[in-house]
């Protein structure tokens, strides 16, 4: 039987697997001891996680993707793009990946006309999540 949250002295949770659909209990196993935390993480200057992570996994992602002439440049708080006649922006309201984010995009060097809240529901955004969200925007906008 699951270990429910009024159990007392359980140090055992089954585990449940299904057969034909049909959940079906299995020999318990025993529960992780709650101990340590792993170390945290030392988080890179904003700056430096822009060049050394952020631009290196938006070039393969786009370069996974057929886009061989992808251009990043980051100065200040705007990390720039261009591709063929198209260009992006992501701009970082603070120095820091986890604060608000803007997006644009333009094609043949018309300014662009909207911009966009970026992220707006991540709390903790890695360099590997924004390299993510850009490909995932500029495939919508139908350009990978």
């Amino acid at each position: 039987m699951p270990k429910r949250s009024g159990d007392v002295g359980n140090d055992l949770v089954y585990n449940e697997k299904t057969l034909l659909g049909i959940p079906v209990m299995s020999e318990p196993t025993p529960v992780a001891a709650k101990g340590k935390k792993p170390a945290a993480k030392v988080e890179k200057p904003f700056a430096e996680a822009i060049q050394e992570d952020l631009i290196p996994m938006t070039q393969a992602a786009f370069a996974k993707r057929g886009v061989t002439d992808l251009v990043l440049e980051f100065s200040g708080k705007v990390l720039s793009g261009k591709f063929g006649s198209r260009s992006f922006q992501v701009v970082f309201a603070e120095e820091s990946l986890e604060g608000a984010k803007f997006f644009t995009c333009s094609t043949d060097g018309i300014p662009a006309g909207t911009w966009e809240s970026f992220m707006i529901d991540e709390r903790k955004p890695g360099p590997d999540l924004i390299s993510f969200y850009i490909v995932q925007r500029l495939f919508a906008q139908q350009w990978l």
